[in-house]
């Protein structure tokens, strides 16, 4: 066999093993919000920041951006915001942000999932949004929620950092 055609080969070789690696947006989203159940079943993360009287875990790469005020969250990773909304008058076991989505009628929801335990009610989201490539993630629990909007690739990897950050928040 040639130098040429054994780099040929090779290079088609490479292809095949890169676009198996490449999960589909389904795939992204079935394992993303897997991975959610996951992450509400375990103990929360211990708390890396304190924002007034709240305190939260945040994974290395994330940093606060903008805190107006300690129930609003302005979050950022790299070039990506995430906002997170604390209401310290809902229980662990409120509903009324998986409410406030169901009854929706412009939330265009591809999938969902639900997580009850112990008296803590939390759910995550995926939501179309007007651009074919982006969606929109939505992690909560109780009264702490977290949103962003995210390219397709990302979704898994997203689901599961906002989740280890909502099931982390602890007001004092």
């Amino acid at each position: 066999m040639s130098y040429t055609s054994l780099r040929a080969v090779g290079l088609i070789f490479l292809l095949l093993m890169l676009t198996g690696c490449n999960q589909s947006v389904d795939e992204q989203i079935k394992n993303g919000l897997q991975i959610t159940k996951t992450v509400f079943a375990e103990e929360p993360k211990e708390h890396t920041d304190s924002i007034g009287d709240v305190e939260l875990y945040l994974p290395s790469n994330f940093k606060v951006d903008d805190s107006s005020d300690e129930y609003n969250i302005l979050v950022t990773k790299g070039q990506e915001s995430y906002i997170l909304f604390i209401n310290d008058r809902e229980d662990a076991d409120s509903k009324l942000y998986y409410n406030l989505i169901k009854e929706d009628s412009s939330k265009n929801i591809i999938e969902e999932n639900t997580y009850k335990k112990d008296g803590v009610f939390g759910f995550a989201a995926v939501l179309k949004t007007d651009n074919e490539n982006e969606f929109e993630l939505i992690v909560s629990s109780g009264g702490v929620k977290m949103t962003t909007i995210s390219q397709a690739k990302y979704i898994k990897d997203n689901l599961h950092e906002m989740t280890k950050i909502v099931h982390s928040v602890k007001i004092k």
